[in-house]
């Protein structure tokens, strides 16, 4: 009995334990799931650089560099958490940024291996390199910084983390809200003062839109690349925010300010783009020493502004290389191989940005001629040939190089040879029937020169002894030069009241009577000097007939002489005949 109630004892007091023990089991088990589950999940949450963190953040630890420079090894991740990477802000992102996306396994490997710099400019250099990884390699991304190590001047050239920062890197909109301000963070003093002026007087004059990019571009710009047209604009971007002038040895000034738009809109622009095969030229065409093509430009100026423009001429002959030879051999290029720095050059006719075709209008030639000849040009606009040009625009009308033509034609219009071949280019015109008959002018002006006195010894003497003095009349001597009037302009030389006066020049003991004998380069009719007509007239039938009258009467004499040779040489052969017969 007592054994049975303890079995039964026993029995309760297992059942007890037993249903104690169930919610304890199951709790030890319940917990080891949510354990195991955790560490799951915790292993998935939990950023690889939490170890990181663990040593660089609320720490006043510092790493001293060779320089003697301290580095603080403290992070503030509410700065890592506000930068554009915005640090951890979704781990399971796969554009979530973490400490070893940036700094590479040697350096967060612990223990972290000693700093391979000297100075803090390089640690900032190499965490820089880090940035490439995911970003435009540095070269492409802003090569206008790089441009100075193109030519041997790599001293502190900027980094990524000096422009955008380390761990507080902010959104790149942010540095270009005041972008002049950005990059005056950096360039606020220049050792060179031509570059100090210079900059001080952009800045006043930079416009709307525009900022130091306009001329820091990221091309780069070298003897190679000049040949795209950033190159150009460039150069165009800032000549045209400069006005000032840079000053030469001599106390002279030149303009610094330049256009695109005039460069555009000259011969040398999108006239010569719309070429076949043509394209418009670039600053670096012209200007293509060296040391234009970087800056400050080194490059030395000519001492005066004079021989800037001599210089800048003989820039053209690349191109122009005939016409620049043949321009050497004119007056103009006599003069100037002379020492005659006022002689013209080709910047002097055509300009220089802002070239235009020199005859259009046609007016233009002879305001070009008139920029050193300004007395002949004020002559020539007053005369008929002037007026008829300017008031008119007539297109026949001689200009200055119809006569003394263009580059190596020009010759010197003093020598003998200029004036002996003067009524030949006066002919040009005035011996053209169909350009005269527009204007109801004889083209007898010209035959009856060289048909008188005057003109028949000029042709003579420019045949046989082109460059021999001659003091007969050429037209220019009576009509003038530049200044030729109309014939009958009460002004002009050759009208009946100062007819005299003119041929008094070669003739000084001309009376009053002496220039009635002159025809006003007439051909006598029956309108004009009909008295001399019919004495031509008669001479002309009386010649003919009186020479003719005694060719006839040589010629029949001649044919008689010879019937009566013939006769008497037969009638001597009959006579030996009958004398033989006898």
């Amino acid at each position: 009995m007592d054994q049975r109630r303890c079995a039964l004892s026993m029995m309760k007091e297992y059942v007890w334990i037993r249903v104690l023990l169930r919610p304890l089991v199951f709790c030890v088990l319940f917990s080891a799931a949510v354990g195991l589950f955790s560490i799951d999940t915790y292993a998935q949450v939990v950023p690889p650089d939490a170890p990181c963190l663990g040593c660089h953040v609320n720490t006043e630890g510092v790493v001293v560099l060779p320089s003697g420079e301290e580095i603080s090894i403290n992070v503030d991740l509410e700065v890592l958490a506000n930068s554009v990477h915005n640090f951890h802000e979704d781990v399971d992102s796969a554009t979530a940024i973490f400490c070893t996306d940036c700094h590479s396994p040697a350096d967060y490997i612990y223990p972290h291996r000693p700093l391979p710099v000297d100075t803090f400019d390089d640690f900032v250099a190499l965490t820089s390199e880090n940035c490439q990884r995911c970003h435009t390699n540095l070269g492409a991304h802003n090569p206008g910084h790089l441009v100075p190590s193109l030519y041997g001047l790599n001293d502190n050239l900027p980094t990524c983390a000096d422009c955008h920062g380390g761990h507080d890197v902010a959104p790149a909109e942010l540095l270009v809200d005041d972008p002049i301000a950005f990059c005056e963070s950096c360039h606020q003093n220049y050792e060179d003062p031509a570059i100090a002026a210079l900059h001080e007087q952009v800045m006043a004059d930079i416009g709307v839109g525009q900022d130091c990019q306009t001329c820091h571009t990221d091309d780069i710009v070298t003897s190679v690349s000049a040949q795209n047209f950033s190159s150009s604009e460039q150069c165009v971007t800032c000549h045209s925010l400069l006005t000032s002038e840079a000053t030469l040895a001599s106390g002279e000034g030149i303009s610094l300010h330049v256009t695109g738009q005039q460069i555009a809109d000259s011969v040398h622009g999108n006239r010569l783009a719309q070429m076949e095969g043509g394209r418009a030229l670039l600053c670096v065409d012209c200007h293509d020493q060296g040391g234009f093509q970087m800056f400050p430009h080194d490059v030395e100026l000519p001492s005066t502004e004079r021989l800037v423009t001599i210089e800048m001429s003989n820039v053209c002959q690349k191109c122009h290389e005939d016409i620049y030879a043949g321009n050497m051999d004119s007056i103009h290029g006599a003069e100037l191989a002379a020492g005659n720095l006022d002689a013209a050059t080709c910047v002097d006719c055509h300009g220089a940005h802002d070239i235009q075709p020199p005859d259009e209008p046609r007016q233009k030639i002879s305001q070009t001629c008139g920029e050193c000849h300004s007395a002949i040009e004020a002559q020539y606009v007053e005369s008929v040939h002037g007026a008829a040009l300017f008031e008119d625009s007539n297109p026949d009308v001689p200009t200055c190089v119809d006569c003394h033509g263009v580059h190596g034609e020009i010759e010197d219009p003093i020598t003998a040879s200029f004036r002996l071949r003067s009524p030949q280019i006066c002919a040009e015109c005035h011996a053209n029937d169909e350009m005269m008959a527009k204007y109801d002018i004889s083209t007898d002006v010209f035959d009856t020169y060289v048909a008188d006195f005057h003109g028949t010894t000029v042709t003579i003497f420019e045949q046989t002894a082109s460059g021999q003095e001659t003091n007969k009349a050429v037209c220019y001597d009576c009509h003038g030069v530049h200044d030729i009037l109309a014939v009958n302009d009460e002004n002009s030389m050759v009208i009946k009241q100062n007819l005299l006066v003119t041929c008094q020049q070669c003739h000084p003991s001309a009376t009053a009577n002496f220039p009635d004998t002159w025809l006003s380069h007439f051909q006598p009719s029956l309108e004009h000097y009909p008295l001399i007509y019919f004495v031509d007239l008669f001479y002309a039938i009386l010649i003919p007939a009186v020479v003719g009258g005694f060719g006839v009467f040589v010629a029949s004499d001649v044919y008689r002489r010879f019937l009566n040779r013939r006769r008497d040489e037969h009638d001597e052969d009959e006579d030996e005949e009958k004398e033989e017969d006898q």
